[in-house]
């Protein structure tokens, strides 16, 4: 095996901008700015979990001594869905890796590119397979008159470029437009566009603050139905029958049943992260009314919506590209003034769906700076 060869190539400067796809990570920037590390070592462990994958190696140094070392990937399911196995990282087998180091742990880093003992060689976001296809050959959803959306949907894979990743970075840390349409938004220190918060929306995001506050995705829970359709670009799965579609979330395992053979909503609703959904079919747009989400429910770190948050949502199939867009908007008359809008959009996928079983691995710290 060759020994230990660490070497600090760049300024915190030029890491931030190489590797800066951390701040999509679900603990933000912080952990990994120390700095690009180039390690050689034999591979004990590989974890294709959620959120973050690992691959763990043992490391001789030039005086002998081992160190046990681990690099942070995406997410297992990503990875799968990019054509990864297991079987890639051979336990006992040599590998090279290349990534931003960690300022939370003296040996753990980013995997940025990964160099096996044969040469052939691995990039953070390489795509193995062909993960989705928009013009992938399926019948029309409307053939029969009514649409069906019986299948799996998911949002394009893609590599972030390091400018597009600093914007990114910069938005996290409150630096960018909020509540831009395309998606629920807001910096730490702003609210979405025409969003006003109330006195007793004030006091929520206190409560929530003092209770712990943060994205409960880094606690390994559901944020909300809208962020997590499409955060990470994780697989989703549809089952549709007469009466009810239900939605399967392929980001932490949110699960929703819209009903379709009911005009009221019930008086009787268990208050729940994902709410209680009806709707109905007009063409190729199924229509959506949800009510009983849970109090102190999180859309951003700013802005938490009471338990009468009320959502429509139209999902629209577009039978060109096999698109489904997703066009919503929300009123709270407790915690804000204004309307929670934006609009997302999945395509067909041709990967088997798979639960998130989310597996938070960061804080299992190895040797703490």
């Amino acid at each position: 095996m060759k020994n230990l060869r660490l070497s600090i190539l760049l300024s915190v400067f030029l890491c931030i901008s190489n590797f800066a796809i951390t701040a999509m990570a679900h603990h933000g920037p912080g952990q990994f700015l120390g700095g690009e590390v180039t390690i050689t070592g034999a591979i004990t462990n590989i974890r294709f979990v959620n959120p973050h994958a690992y691959v763990y190696l043992d490391v001789v140094s030039d005086e002998g001594e081992t160190a046990a070392w681990r690099f942070e990937m995406q997410a297992g399911g990503l990875l799968r869905r990019a054509g990864w196995d297991e079987k890639m990282f051979p336990i006992g087998g040599e590998i090279t890796i290349t990534g931003a180091a960690g300022t939370q742990e003296r040996t753990a880093g980013l995997f940025s590119t990964g160099i096996f003992a044969d040469g052939s060689e691995l990039g953070r976001s390489t795509q193995r397979r062909e993960v989705v296809d928009n013009a992938l050959e399926v019948e029309s959803r409307l053939a029969s008159g009514r649409l069906d959306l019986n299948g799996t949907w998911a949002a394009p894979q893609r590599a972030l470029d390091p400018t597009e990743a600093n914007r990114r970075r910069a938005r996290a840390a409150g630096g960018g437009p909020p509540g831009a349409r395309g998606g629920p938004g807001g910096g730490r220190g702003a609210l979405p566009n025409g969003i006003e918060l109330t006195q007793a929306g004030t006091a929520a995001v206190a409560r929530y603050t003092e209770a712990g506050g943060g994205n409960p995705r880094h606690r390994c829970q559901a944020s909300n139905v809208f962020h997590d359709w499409t955060f990470d670009r994780h697989v989703n799965e549809i089952t549709q029958t007469e009466d009810t579609i239900v939605m399967k979330y392929g980001l932490m395992d949110i699960v929703r049943t819209i009903h379709l053979n009911m005009d009221e909503h019930p008086s009787n609703i268990v208050p729940s992260v994902a709410g209680h959904s009806i709707g109905r079919l007009e063409g190729g747009t199924l229509h959506v009314d949800a009510i009983g989400f849970i109090d102190d429910g999180y859309l951003s770190a700013n802005l938490i919506h009471s338990d009468q948050f009320h959502l429509t949502e139209a999902f629209t199939y577009n039978s060109e590209d096999n698109s489904l867009t997703r066009v919503y908007s929300a009123v709270d008359p407790i915690n804000f003034t204004g309307t929670y809008s934006g609009e997302d959009v999945v395509f067909i996928s041709n990967t088997p769906f798979e639960g998130y079983a989310c597996v938070e691995l960061m804080d299992d710290y190895i040797e703490p700076i």
